[in-house]
């Protein structure tokens, strides 16, 4: 009888340590690389830039992007532990609905909980979202770049077999300890269904 008792008495215990570890622990991408990022963003750096398309507004201050509905509502809003550098609005996928590709610095190579063996290393990123019916909704996201972007366009190209026609215009470097820019390569690259490829 006791020692059913130390049984319960030891698997709550083991449930309330469980928990408090999970309420103390630092959030997915609290990194100190990505705080030593942000330091150095911050003191180089003031983006703003908003654009409005139908419904909707899409505004980037700081590193946060958010959209916004007809009345300004809130309905969306970027990870606090990304760093966002810009957004082109444009139909990448060609679905008939506006999309949202931006580009975005974080700590890990893939998302929560994918591997945990992930670098916490800032590397860049590009991710695609679109709104549906008032809801945003992620449609992509790149793994770590292989160079940073310093800056992008989208232009529409001619659709074809495997690819919608959008075209990703890109000025890009090599990463640096300091995130400083370093000599620009130009590249382009198509959407191919699931991602951008570039161009031979």
């Amino acid at each position: 009888m006791n020692s059913t008792r130390y049984y319960k008495l030891a698997i709550i215990i083991m449930i309330a340590m469980l928990i408090f570890s999970c309420s103390s622990s630092k959030e997915y991408g609290d990194t100190k690389q990505f705080g030593n990022f942000l330091k150095i963003k911050k003191s180089t750096e003031s983006i703003y830039k908003k654009e409005v398309y139908e419904d909707y507004t899409y505004i980037l201050e700081n590193g946060i992007l958010s959209f916004l509905d007809l009345d300004g509502k809130e309905i969306w809003r970027s990870d606090p532990y990304w760093f966002i550098d810009d957004f082109q609005l444009f139909d990448i996928n060609g679905d008939g609905r506006i999309d949202c590709l931006f580009s975005l610095w974080k700590s890990y190579s893939f998302y929560k909980g994918v591997d945990k063996n992930d670098d916490p290393s800032v590397k860049n990123h590009l991710f695609l979202y679109t709104i549906i019916e008032g809801h945003a909704k992620s449609l992509w996201g790149s793994s770590n770049l292989p160079r940073p972007i310093y800056s992008f366009q989208i232009i529409e190209g001619t659709p074809n077999p495997v690819s919608t026609g959008a075209i990703l215009k890109t000025i890009e470097g090599e990463y640096t300890k300091d995130y400083s820019k370093t000599e620009e390569i130009a590249l382009t690259y198509t959407w191919q269904g699931w991602g951008f490829v570039p161009e031979n």
